[in-house]
């Protein structure tokens, strides 16, 4: 297993196109649209689980989150683009790939290096 992985649990066709959009570790992707990215998926995730499923998609996670409202950014292009590209996500998928982006942030291609 390497450092880098995407996926611990889960490889769907969704997922294998992020892949093969961005990257087998999704190393196309910087730091800051990883974090941006784990905040999308982790309140998509959480208002999946409180609403009807199908009613809300990840665009709509993506204007939801909190660098919109808290830090009074719009929602980067490239994350408009990965969200549109994962419409119709399953929470199984989002979750997986969640873990990914924690162990590529934490201990992977992602992490923050100590200056």
């Amino acid at each position: 297993m390497t450092t880098d992985l995407v996926t611990y649990y889960g490889q769907t066709d969704l997922i294998n196109r992020l892949v093969d959009n961005y990257g087998t570790y999704l190393e196309k992707l910087d730091r800051e649209t990883k974090l941006l990215l784990r905040m999308v998926l982790t309140n998509y995730v959480f208002v999946q689980e409180r609403h009807e499923p199908s009613s809300y998609t990840l665009i709509e996670a993506s204007r939801d989150a909190l660098f919109v409202t808290f830090l009074g950014m719009d929602t980067p292009q490239l994350l408009v683009d990965i969200c549109s590209q994962l419409n119709g996500l399953t929470t199984h998928e989002a979750e997986t790939i969640l873990e990914a982006l924690q162990h590529q942030i934490r201990w992977g291609n992602a992490q923050k290096l100590a200056s």
